[in-house]
């Protein structure tokens, strides 16, 4: 009787440790669980939730870290985010001082183009007027780059022919790459079965043809510019090769950062690309650049394959 007592005791002793041990995982499991939410909420959100802690232990340890780190990046983020605020607020008094201006002159401009008599006189104005063209077309350059940023531009999503797009696109490059001697290829076979999508025509245009200009002026003559369209099921893929020298591997993260020039980008003012980024972002898409291993560049623009006017939302049908 005795052995069978000191045998229950040491059952439920065994059954109580073993009892405790699982609670003592399953708490430890919902600690660690709780912690990984709030990490999500913070990476994906932009929500910092995870606040240190007084309490002992490996979990409560981990989360004061954490903790520390997330504060710290939500600290640079919202000083980054202020800076780019007051970069785009400058840039865009600037232009509407800038194009204050120009009015004016092209007002002066056109009354003295209405009372030259002598011919070489409206042939310098007619000089006049195109390089006033060209000053405003770069004055609603960064003006749409600064709205861009401060995403104030509203895309507004029409059905296109991505083909079309893609076609009409090349075709205003052209006299660009035929200058230059460079061939643009075009394969459209992995999109066959996609007619149509939902896209603002113009401003999706305008990203790609910013994309497209830059890998046409870092290919040397003589060779080609890959355009390589793919349906990825829920997404569009737009892939854009070159074979010029490449980009430098330090130059790669700020790539897409507003006038960062550096060596692959050192002509123009450096907002093409970021205007591409900002556009694809308005899309809920992505623009990304990688270094080929054959030589040159690929970058790859990625868009959703959207069935309605508003994104996420499908077409109601009647």
């Amino acid at each position: 009787m005795e052995e069978k007592m000191i045998a229950l005791a040491g059952f439920i002793i065994i059954s109580g440790l073993f009892v405790l041990e699982r609670y003592r995982r399953y708490a430890l499991e919902k600690k660690i669980d709780r912690l990984v939410q709030e990490l999500d909420c913070f990476l994906l959100r932009g929500e910092n939730n995870l606040e240190e802690t007084l309490k002992e232990g490996r979990v409560e340890n981990l989360r004061n870290e954490l903790a520390a780190v997330t504060a710290q990046a939500q600290h640079q983020i919202q000083h980054r985010e202020a800076r780019e605020k007051h970069l785009n607020q400058f840039m865009e008094n600037m232009a509407h001082q800038m194009k204050t201006t120009l009015t004016a002159l092209q007002i002066r401009i056109d009354l003295a183009q209405s009372k030259a008599s002598l011919s070489d006189v409206q042939t310098e104005l007619e000089e006049c007027q195109k390089c006033m063209g060209r000053l405003t077309g770069e004055v609603d350059r960064i003006l749409e780059c600064s709205q861009l940023g401060e995403q104030k531009i509203n895309m507004w999503l029409e059905r296109c022919d991505v083909s079309r797009l893609i076609q009409n696109t090349i075709t205003v490059l052209e006299p660009l790459w035929k200058k230059k001697g460079v061939r643009i290829v075009y394969e459209s076979s992995d999109i066959s079965g996609i007619s149509e999508i939902y896209l603002d025509s113009y401003w999706f245009s305008q990203a790609f043809e910013n994309v497209l200009k830059n890998a046409v002026e870092h290919t040397p003559p003589g060779s080609a510019v890959t355009i390589q369209a793919s349906d990825r099921v829920h997404s569009l893929v737009l892939e854009i090769k070159d074979e010029g020298p490449g980009i430098g591997e330090d130059e790669l993260p700020y790539l897409f950062e507003r006038f960062h020039r550096g060596c692959y980008g050192k002509t123009g003012y450096g907002i093409g690309l970021s205007m591409a980024a900002d556009i694809l972002k308005a899309h809920h898409g992505s623009i990304q650049a990688e270094n080929r291993k054959d030589g040159g560049a690929c970058f790859r623009l990625e868009t959703p394959i959207l069935e309605g006017r508003r994104p996420y939302e499908p077409q109601k049908n009647n």
